[in-house]
């Protein structure tokens, strides 16, 4: 993992500013929450860090790198969304496998993978289902992985 450095950042959309002069550090390896209202900005910011918004003005940075333009996949990291996200049509190793193999890794070295991380989040026993066969609880955590 690598620090998170959120500098100055706007996000307006039109004459609505979602995000105002937002400055934050997250450190390595540190578990941090953004609390607030409906409508503060917290997915807007998130949505940043990963990419799928580009601040209007500011920095974000990743590890030492500026990253307020760089493409979504350039910036290896994720985000889950609230809804979990999960192409219905993949079984959980499928799905958990994707973006490997989106990053060119092999099949082998993306099924152990997938094996790995469902092990760790207690779902290596459901690999080979779709995810409307399994519990919300389980494709929370498939999402994750």
């Amino acid at each position: 993992m690598a620090s998170i450095s959120f500098q100055n950042v706007t996000k307006s959309f039109g004459d609505f500013n979602a995000v105002s002069n937002a400055s934050f550090e997250i450190n390595d390896g540190e578990f941090i929450c953004l609390l607030g209202p409906s409508g503060c900005g917290k997915t807007t910011s998130l949505r940043m860090i990963a990419g799928l918004e580009t601040p209007t003005s500011g920095r974000i940075y990743i590890g030492d790198k500026d990253v307020t333009g760089l493409h979504p996949r350039d910036r290896k990291i994720s985000m889950v969304f609230q809804d979990y996200a999960l192409y219905p049509h993949m079984n959980i190793s499928q799905n958990i496998s994707y973006p490997l193999k989106v990053r060119g890794e092999n099949e082998a070295t993306r099924g152990e993978r997938a094996q790995e991380v469902a092990d760790v989040l207690k779902i290596g026993h459901l690999l080979d289902r779709l995810p409307a066969q399994i519990s919300g609880g389980q494709q929370q955590r498939t999402s994750l992985a």
